[in-house]
């Protein structure tokens, strides 16, 4: 399945690909499935239910009509934006002068930082949703929104304040996937698209109108989330250093979102504490002799599930999630 990396890796500042300029790990935006909305800004998707009743007829018998689920879905792609203001003084040392072209070059410059920033938002709202203490609730819903409504949670009684999360998500272009305008996809737009820098003041003082002179751009991206499925996020929630999911546990969420399905597509997210945890579940498989010095609990699957840490993962949720 296409995923946001493989746009991405395509892209590159003065040769060198956006991937590697990426610093804070931000596994669910890289890793997650990717697809065209079905009309630029916004997707329409027919949501998975129970599966359709087949009848057994004999000549002369007649057959009830049946179907998956009559229920449309849609999801409006959410717009991703950032103002960046810049001390004309600033542009001008860096950049090389006061004209367009020295600006241009700055803000060009500039590109990845605020491309890291869009993709850290992205996975903040992926996780949280609307929640407004962790998330925005003008944006999409997210992996706790979707695992509360479907009742897809092990809730391991952790002190509220000092928990994380950990997620299991199977991703599917049918049933769970992020939503980018096609043209992204066809590779005529960039994912984040950027406006040619102006020169324009910026207010520091209401009353006395004092002025900073600025360059400005912003940054757009138009994103979204489908999960049509109710077996697509599981969310292990409620973890700390004394309420850690057990293997048993593990493999109940994978069961969950039916990871045998497609492997390759499922991923455990968890941001470095939760990865830690689940590097404990090995420490009492693990022997030393003589001939080794090296402990290493290292776990780079579960299960054939592979472990993404996400660094918006919160280590301190609250009940409000719960």
């Amino acid at each position: 399945m296409l995923t946001l990396r493989d746009i991405l890796v395509e892209q590159s500042i003065n040769g060198q690909p956006i991937m590697d300029m990426v610093e804070k790990k931000t596994g669910i935006a890289m890793t997650m499935g990717i697809i065209p909305s079905s009309n630029g800004t916004y997707h329409k998707y027919k949501i998975s239910g129970s599966l359709a009743t087949p009848t057994i007829r004999q000549v002369g018998g007649s057959v009830t009509p049946s179907s998956i689920n009559n229920t449309l879905g849609r999801q409006d792609l959410q717009q991703f934006t950032i103002l960046q203001a810049e001390d004309a003084k600033t542009v001008a040392e860096i950049g090389g002068g006061m004209d367009q072209n020295a600006a241009n070059s700055y803000f060009k410059g500039t590109y990845p930082q605020m491309l890291e920033s869009m993709l850290q938002a992205l996975s903040k709202q992926i996780i949280y949703g609307t929640n407004s203490t962790f998330g925005d609730e003008d944006g999409f819903k997210g992996f706790h929104d979707h695992a509360k409504a479907n009742s897809k949670r092990t809730q391991m009684s952790g002190t509220p304040g000092g928990n994380t999360s950990i997620f299991v998500v199977r991703w599917n272009p049918n049933f769970c996937s992020a939503l980018v305008d096609p043209n992204i996809i066809k590779g005529a737009k960039n994912l984040m698209y950027s406006t040619q820098p102006i020169r324009e003041s910026q207010d520091t003082n209401v009353s006395t109108y004092a002025q900073i002179p600025s360059w400005k751009s912003w940054h757009l991206t138009d994103l979204g989330l489908m999960v049509a499925s109710t077996v697509s996020v599981w969310a292990i929630t409620q973890v700390d250093a004394s309420h850690i999911p057990t293997s048993a546990q593990l493999m109940a969420a994978m069961r969950g979102v039916h990871s045998d399905r497609d492997i390759v597509n499922t991923k455990i997210y968890c941001n470095e504490r939760g990865r830690d945890f689940i590097f404990g579940l090995n420490d009492a498989n693990l022997q030393s002799t003589s001939e080794t010095d090296k402990y290493d609990n290292r776990i780079m699957t579960f299960n054939g599930v592979e472990i993404v840490v996400d660094e918006n993962i919160s280590d301190v949720e609250t009940a409000v999630l719960d």
